[in-house]
């Protein structure tokens, strides 16, 4: 009786555990998705929306894909001077499509439309979830710096 109890206990065990990756329960998964960032700066480094030269009123974005969209990121008061999230202060917050390349084109204040070409590569992550995150981008044919913040956060920098 004993040994019958248990083979049905070990059955129900085995039929009750989930089939997920990794051992994560996808119902449950949260994970995290990249975010891209851009900068822009003068010859000098200087950055056109901190020192006044944009107002980031006046910046709208289009992409070539459904649902671009951009968010404006102001200084972080709670951040430490010297901290590495303090690069993204008065940048652009720019959604990442599902897709290996896409174009920006960021209109600011008067001057001249900025049209940026992306690279993307497709990052595969548990319960069949996945994302592109930038590797490569393009202004004026020359290739910006992008630069890793954070895990997951990258930021270009374009030099008007």
């Amino acid at each position: 009786m004993k040994k019958t109890l248990l083979l049905i206990f070990i059955i129900l065990m085995l039929f009750s555990c989930s089939n997920s990756d990794d051992g994560i329960d996808c119902s449950l998964y949260d994970p995290a998705f990249p975010a891209l960032y851009v900068r822009i700066v003068d010859e000098t480094g200087t950055n056109l929306i901190e020192n006044g030269t944009i107002d980031p009123d006046y910046i709208s974005v289009e992409g070539d894909f459904l649902n671009a969209g951009f968010r404006f990121v102001p200084p972080n008061e709670f951040a430490n001077p010297d901290a590495e999230i303090r690069e993204l202060d008065n940048s652009l917050n720019l959604t990442i499509p599902h897709s290996s390349t896409f174009q920006y084109t960021i209109h600011l204040n008067e001057m001249d439309p900025i049209k940026v070409d992306f690279t993307a590569e497709l990052k595969r992550i548990a319960c069949h979830l996945s994302y592109f995150l930038p590797i490569e981008a393009i202004f004026n044919n020359q290739s910006l710096v992008i630069k890793e913040i954070a895990p997951l956060q990258v930021l270009a920098i374009i030099t008007l």
